[in-house]
């Protein structure tokens, strides 16, 4: 009996403040006392996400670092040329000369005069690049051979100008100094039949 009277006295209670709050309702949002016009709430949320520093998300290129420090040479083709913060770079598909030790290449390089009849390098894995920046003042030059009784047709170029050398002229020997940048970089040529 007791249970029955408190549940009687609570939903009682409950009424009673749902007909309090609906009658406060009705008269607002009205210009006219008692219209019982519709009410608007307007609800402004408030934004608490906090937008992340500049150096956290920064995608800018970071300065160029040499994959090959410790090296004296390397060989291969130039697969990407550019600068970043006035450093300019290469980034070089290692190839391999035929009978000669990686080590041994490193230390001393490879032949510089041109070649005739089979070339004397492979490629051996296409799938790895390594970077290269450029010394300031470094010697970038291209051979070209017309014949092998003729002397080379030697030119400087920029660094873009090794990307996409044909074959038998696209293979480049590059210099390297103790801090992991070239100095000099040149291609090795083919020359005809």
């Amino acid at each position: 009996m007791k249970l029955q009277h408190r549940l009687r006295a609570t939903t009682a209670a409950g009424s009673l403040a749902a007909l309090a709050v609906v009658a406060l309702l009705s008269g607002c949002g009205s210009d006219t006392p008692g219209s019982g016009g519709n009410v608007t709430v307007t609800v402004t949320p408030t934004v608490t996400a906090k937008v992340p520093s500049a150096s956290k998300t920064s995608s800018a290129p970071k300065t160029p670092t040499s994959d090959v420090k410790g090296r004296n040479y390397d060989f291969g083709v130039v697969t990407k040329t550019g600068e970043v913060d006035g450093v300019s770079y290469i980034e070089l598909d290692r190839w391999t000369w035929k009978k000669l030790d990686d080590g041994k290449l490193a230390k001393d390089g490879v032949p510089t005069g041109p070649f005739k009849g089979k070339v004397p390098y492979e490629n051996q894995n296409a799938k790895l690049t390594y970077t290269i920046p450029l010394a300031d003042g470094a010697r970038i030059l291209y051979h070209h051979c017309i014949a092998a009784d003729q002397p080379l047709q030697t030119k400087s170029v920029d660094a873009g100008d090794l990307k996409g050398l044909a074959d038998r002229e696209n293979t480049v020997l590059v210099q390297i100094d103790d801090k992991g940048a070239a100095t000099t970089i040149q291609n090795i040529p083919g020359c005809p039949g």
